[in-house]
């Protein structure tokens, strides 16, 4: 199993996933495109012979936002791994912490991030279009 940058030769199989995931971000082709290889974008896949996720997040100031995560085999510690790549690139950046926002409704991602040490800060009423809450968490990089 491997964790390793996005290519372009991944977008479609990115795209698929993310087509078939209810809570991935409808990113198109040019918008993947224009995070690879960015000084401000991570942009990570999980290939073990098969793109089977990925995860995509930016620094924004002192902060790293994870703007998308999905994964095709649910349960198998594709998600984990890739969190965890993460916090080396938020590292690297010189980040404080990690945030997000997920729905409410998304109960899968909820368990995986209180799992990898994010915790509640806040939330944003029926942020989505479905009519749901935005969840916002931090996690602290010591």
């Amino acid at each position: 199993m491997s964790v390793r940058q996005a290519q372009a030769s991944d977008l479609e199989v990115v795209r698929a996933i993310a087509a078939s995931s209810p809570f991935a971000a409808a990113w198109s082709l040019k918008q993947l495109q224009g995070e690879i290889g960015s000084p401000k974008s991570c942009f990570l896949v999980f290939d073990d012979g098969e793109v089977r996720g990925y995860l995509l997040a930016i620094q924004v100031a002192s902060e790293t936002q994870l703007v998308d995560i999905a994964v095709r085999d649910t349960g198998r510690g594709i998600g984990k791994a890739l969190l965890d790549h993460l916090d080396g690139a938020a590292r690297n950046w010189g980040c404080g912490k990690i945030t997000l926002e997920v729905s409410a409704k998304n109960e899968r991602a909820l368990r995986l991030y209180r799992r990898a040490g994010y915790d509640i800060v806040g939330r944003r009423p029926k942020f989505y279009n479905d009519g749901s809450d935005a969840i916002l968490m931090d996690r602290p990089l010591a």
